[in-house]
């Protein structure tokens, strides 16, 4: 047998068969009949060939021997090279539309706008897409090896809700963990709402199920109600300390009225009765000055009480005005020096500072002589014989100030630390010093109300220093 020349091949990818010359007419159903039995034995020789059953396919070549030419295998050969070139082609098409729906795929997957891991059946992290890289700081860490996705809770609580929900997620059920602690592996506290689905795996085969897992970042608005619970708990709380401080105040301002009626009957029949004194003898009379003292006592006490109170409820009357600090340490030292002459303490007042008219403070000037006997007095019960106190003023750019400076016992920094509580005389009352421990806190509060401060600095066994400051008077006025 011969070759035909040439290689064209028809559509269909089937050859007609060869001419050997002119065909004679035959009828049409004839024909169609008979190239319909060549194209059946043509198809079932290149399955043999594909079989690789070569004899058969020869024995159905020479079949369709009817009156024609009939097909070599090389032509057949030639006819299955084209087939197997056509399907190649048609793979490779396929095979680019799936990449290119894979890549489609991947890139939806990396760029959804919402946090979303892929777990395996152990539970660990195999892939992420950029957010949830970002926002759970795994960028770094999946570049080396897969993370576990425990290590995404914040707390064994959030851990154990892990635990638990990830064997009852099925293809036809999601788990949802709402308002979980997650930390991020840097460390970051977040709150998110956790939808974990069962996913194909991505190779046929893979050993366990796939996990998609999606976190809904909610930290913001765990945040915000937060800060909105604190608030209101605050102001629960102001409105409850409020509430306090004016049942404390109105306590406070009944007892001492109640008290100021019978100390003020005990000072005044004491008074009468030390009027009598010629009628009583040496003892009554001593008895009847201890009452009128221990009377006197508690009124100052009442009256230091109630000072405080008013203060701290803004009720303090204060008249503001240009005030002097050094005439006011003057006229304090003035009052103060018997104390002094009897413990023998020098008392000194060092003159303005040169270079002009005394700066003045904006303040009440009955307040500060207050503040300043404190001061002072303080300043000489808890001297030692024969040393010193030294009041000295001065002034900056936007304050007035005057220290008083001792050579007195000083204190430790645990005294410092309770210096202005009410009560607390700091171990004083062991000493022979009479006191009620509210001096200080009521010259603070009265400094304070001044738009001042009192700042305070002292060495065991080396003395103290109060420094008052107040704001100044041109400065204020200026502004």
């Amino acid at each position: 047998m011969t070759e035909p020349h040439g290689s064209d091949m028809p559509p269909g990818g089937r050859l007609p068969p060869p001419a050997g010359g002119l065909a004679p007419a035959v009828p049409a159903t004839a024909q169609v009949d008979r190239l319909a039995r060549q194209n059946l034995l043509l198809t079932q020789a290149l399955d043999a060939v594909q079989a690789g059953d070569l004899e058969s396919a020869q024995r159905l070549l020479l079949a369709g021997d009817d009156g024609q030419q009939p097909m070599t295998l090389s032509q057949v050969f030639r006819l299955y090279q084209v087939e197997l070139e056509t399907q190649q082609m048609q793979l490779r098409e396929s095979q680019l539309r799936t990449e290119h729906s894979l890549d489609w795929f991947a890139t939806l997957f990396r760029t959804l706008p919402v946090a979303a891991l892929l777990v395996d059946g152990q539970g660990l992290i195999t892939d992420a897409n950029t957010m949830a890289l970002d926002e759970l700081d795994l960028r770094e860490a999946l570049r080396v090896l897969p993370v576990p996705l425990r290590r995404l809770t914040a707390n064994p609580d959030a851990e154990l809700r892990l635990a638990a929900l990830l064997p009852t997620v099925t293809a036809d059920h999601t788990g949802v963990l709402d308002d979980m602690a997650l930390r991020t592996l840097r460390g970051h506290d977040r709150w998110a709402d956790l939808r974990v689905s069962e996913v194909p795996a991505r190779e046929t085969g893979s050993e366990g199920p796939l996990y998609l897992c999606v976190i809904n970042d909610r930290t913001a608005w765990m945040q915000a109600q937060r800060a909105s619970e604190a608030a209101a708990l605050a102001e629960h709380q102001r409105d409850m300390a409020q509430s306090a401080s004016q049942a404390k105040t109105q306590l406070l301002a009944r007892v001492s009225h109640e008290l100021r009626t019978p100390l003020n009957a005990v000072i005044g029949f004491s008074q009468l009765l030390l009027m009598r004194a010629d009628t009583l003898p040496d003892d009554g009379r001593r008895q009847v000055a201890l009452i009128q003292e221990a009377g006197q006592h508690l009124l100052a006490l009442v009256d230091e009480v109630l000072q405080i109170n008013r203060a701290e409820a803004g009720q303090l009357q204060l008249d503001r005005q240009a005030v002097s600090l050094h005439e006011q340490a003057r006229q304090v030292l003035d009052l103060q020096q018997p104390l002094a002459a009897r413990l023998d303490l020098r008392l000194t007042l060092e003159p303005p500072p040169p270079g002009g008219p005394e700066v003045l403070a904006l303040a009440d000037p009955r307040r500060v002589r207050e503040v300043l006997a404190n001061l002072v007095s303080n300043g000489i019960k808890y001297n030692r014989p024969g040393g010193w106190l030294n009041l000295q003023t001065g002034h900056d750019a936007h304050k007035v100030w005057l220290a008083v400076s001792d050579s007195g016992i000083g204190m430790t920094p645990l005294q410092l630390a309770h210096l202005f509580e009410p009560f607390n005389r700091l171990g004083a009352e062991r000493l022979a010093v009479v006191g009620h421990g509210l001096g200080l806190s009521i010259a603070r509060t009265l400094t304070q109300a001044m738009g001042g401060a009192l700042r305070v600095s002292s060495q065991p066994g080396e003395g103290s220093r109060f420094v008052l400051e107040l704001p100044r008077w041109d400065r204020t006025e200026a502004a």
